[in-house]
């Protein structure tokens, strides 16, 4: 019965765990998909903004 136990409360902190992890990706996918930069930082001064941030068409902004 300890077993048992031991094994379904394992579970449990496995299902949390998992849950958390399933929120956090599709909340960077959701912000992802919005434009939002994932940094939070300024993207100016990056020689690298291009590759995380398009251009948007018309604006010419990043």
């Amino acid at each position: 019965m300890e077993l048992m136990l031991s094994g379904l409360s394992t579970l449990i902190v496995g299902l949390i765990v998992a849950g958390i992890v399933f929120l956090a990706v599709r909340s960077i996918v959701r912000d992802k998909r919005n434009g939002k930069s994932l940094c939070g930082g300024n993207c100016g001064g990056c020689s690298c903004s291009g590759l995380c941030h398009s251009k948007r068409e018309g604006t010419g902004e990043q």
